[in-house]
């Protein structure tokens, strides 16, 4: 493993400057306060799960990517009339509305669509997650552009909030290494985000399949 002390020393470190090789939207981490079976919920404005919703007996529950409950509703008997434009939904469906077809705008198998009131708050959750600041040396930086590596933003931010953390396997103090499960095109995988808090800055990090 490279002397990753050393390396900032000798460098200075970077800002992402937001250009995704790779859909935002293929990579998912479920927090862990979310119940298993929750559906992802698809901004396909922003192209990314932006909270995970569901459902016992006709009351929904919504989550934002924190895993903090921001509603809870029942289901409406009939899917009203969106804008497509502003559609905010459970990943996977495609319908058409009008002469205009909408893909991932309504609630996965139910065609209701998520209100702009829970809307806002989920998507205040994904911006601070995507957008604080959040450093990086050149080799990390170099992997964002990547599409073989790149991990969203806001993905490798969750993992930091709620990774495994434990001193980084070479022992440089401040350095600590922060290990997640996350999704990514519907297969599990393990994150891990090596920082050095101090500066908030990203020295490696690596996603590789978890094999059963």
């Amino acid at each position: 493993m490279p002397d990753y002390a050393a390396a900032l020393d000798a460098e200075p470190s970077y800002v992402w400057d937001g250009a995704s090789p790779l859909s935002p939207a293929l990579f998912q981490f479920l927090p862990p306060s979310v119940p298993e079976g929750a559906q992802p919920i698809h901004d396909e404005a922003l192209d990314a799960i932006i909270g995970y919703r569901i459902g016992f007996g006709g009351v929904f529950r919504t989550y934002d990517l924190l895993g903090e409950l921001q509603s809870i509703d029942e289901l409406p008997l009939e899917a009203p009339l969106i804008d497509p434009l502003d559609a905010v939904v459970l990943a996977g469906t495609a319908w058409k509305l009008g002469s205009r077809l909408v893909r991932g705008a309504v609630l996965a198998r139910s065609g209701v669509t998520v209100s702009q009131t829970v809307l806002i708050p989920l998507r205040a959750k994904y911006f601070a997650l995507a957008r604080r600041d959040l450093r990086f040396m050149a080799a990390p930086l170099a992997n964002m552009k990547k599409p073989e590596r790149f991990v969203p933003v806001h993905i490798l931010r969750l993992a930091i909030l709620h990774g495994k953390r434990t001193p980084d396997p070479k022992g440089t103090a401040g350095f600590f290494m922060y290990r997640i499960k996350v999704m990514f095109r519907g297969k599990p995988y393990e994150l891990e985000v090596l920082l050095y808090e101090r500066e908030y800055t990203i020295v490696h990090f690596l996603y590789e399949q978890i094999k059963k």
